[in-house]
């Protein structure tokens, strides 16, 4: 029987175990807490690390002539149906799939809203809009006729995109015939001649051909170096070159002077020139901004230094014609002939329109007698190359056989 005096026995409290477990949970969760900020920051860092490459390569993009063509032919349209420009940006935004392009527009959009000019907005991106563009988009604000202005404009992306396509579509197939050749060279010289010196061992005796062939295998197999350190010095020396002022004007005469390229490329310079100037003369740009304008645009350093030396003369009251007139090697008798023609009659618009398409069609007739003699000139090449290759491995061949019938 229990003592009523004696006293229930007292248990220890659990006070102290159950704080070192709320300490050790603090830091369990402390510590956990620190490898999810740990995480979220690595995170952080890498999706800021991918944003700022994808900025780049989207910022280095370029923006393709026919993404500029669809761009002026869905605003035109849109604004033509009444809708506001602002408005019209913002569906364009919404619906391009070109990532710098909407960017482009974005910027666009948001420069009108700040109270910009469609002209002033396309002027902060002028990487995208060349001058002329610009400002025939100007002219056409000034004079209340932005939807003859875009329908023009539009025009002249459509042709200048056919021309840019005719030239590709004749140069692809040369290019694509050359490529394939030096990779089956490549071939041949690397895995092929190694096998003939194995097999005849004497260079010294072989005939000419194969003789070539093994410096131009010793040159990739064995000193590679020096054919990539030379690569390299020959792009490096050529790109400062063609960088510097000088190199510039050489470069482009060059492009000139070749046969083929040459007038291909006059062709292209010289219907530009014309339409463009003729354009921005109808949209009421003074004669001397319109000249200076289209030389900014020519793509020729010659032209275009020509062009600003005649805007400055023209200051100075000597006639277009004129000045041109000492440089029948870039603008044609026939050309000149033309605009002294609209001088003097007022009519300068009008003639650059009718040079233009006359030069844009002989430009077409040039593409079209190329694309036509192409495919001899380039079998005529494939067989040089194919005989060579036979010579070279088939010679030493038969000159062995000979040495053994003897």
């Amino acid at each position: 029987m229990t003592d009523i005096n004696t006293p229930p026995p007292q248990q220890e409290p659990a006070v102290e175990e159950n704080f070192d477990e709320i300490i050790l949970d603090i830091k369990e969760d402390a510590i956990a807490t620190k490898k999810d900020d740990a995480r979220k920051g690595i995170l952080y860092g890498i999706t800021h690390a991918f944003n700022l490459a994808n900025d780049w390569v989207i910022e280095q993009s370029p923006v393709k002539l026919q993404e500029k063509l669809l761009f002026f032919q869905l605003l035109g349209a849109i604004v033509q149906s009444g809708i506001s420009i602002p408005e019209a940006l913002r569906m364009l935004e919404a619906q391009t799939a070109n990532q710098k392009m909407k960017r482009v527009i974005s910027d666009i959009h948001n420069a009108i809203e700040g109270g910009a000019s469609l002209a002033g907005a396309m002027r902060q991106n002028d990487d995208i809009f060349d001058r002329a563009t610009c400002s025939i988009v100007e002219a056409g604000e000034k004079s209340g006729k932005l939807n003859e202005v875009l329908k023009e404009l539009v025009s002249q992306y459509e042709r200048l995109s056919s021309i840019q396509k005719k030239v590709k579509s004749v140069m692809t197939y040369p290019i694509i015939v050359i490529v394939v050749m030096a990779l089956l060279a490549v071939v041949v010289v690397v895995f092929v001649v190694p096998k003939l010196i194995e097999l005849f061992g004497d260079i010294e005796s072989l005939p000419l051909p194969t003789r070539i062939l093994v410096a131009l295998s010793d040159l990739v197999l064995k000193q590679w170096p020096i054919l990539i350190g030379g690569i390299i010095a020959f792009i490096t020396a050529f790109t400062l070159w063609k960088k510097s002022r000088v190199g510039k004007l050489q470069w482009a005469q060059l492009m000139l002077m070749f046969p083929i390229v040459g007038g291909i490329l006059k062709g292209m310079i010289l219907s530009r020139v014309t339409r463009i100037f003729g354009f921005l003369i109808a949209s009421g740009v003074p004669i001397v901004d319109g000249l200076k304008i289209t030389a900014s645009i020519s793509g020729n350093p010659i032209y275009e230094e020509k062009l600003l030396l005649t805007a400055e003369d023209l200051s100075k009251g000597i006639p277009i014609a004129e000045n041109l007139a000492d440089s029948e090697h870039l603008f044609p008798q026939m050309l000149i002939s033309m605009i002294s023609i609209g001088e003097k009659t007022a009519s300068l618009e009008g003639i650059m329109t009718k040079i233009a398409d006359f030069y844009e069609d002989e430009l077409e007739r040039k593409i079209g007698t190329i694309a036509k003699l192409m495919e001899p000139v380039i079998l005529a090449f494939i067989a040089i190359g194919a005989v060579f290759m036979i010579l070279a491995i088939y010679l030493p061949i038969l000159q062995m056989n000979d040495q053994m019938i003897k």
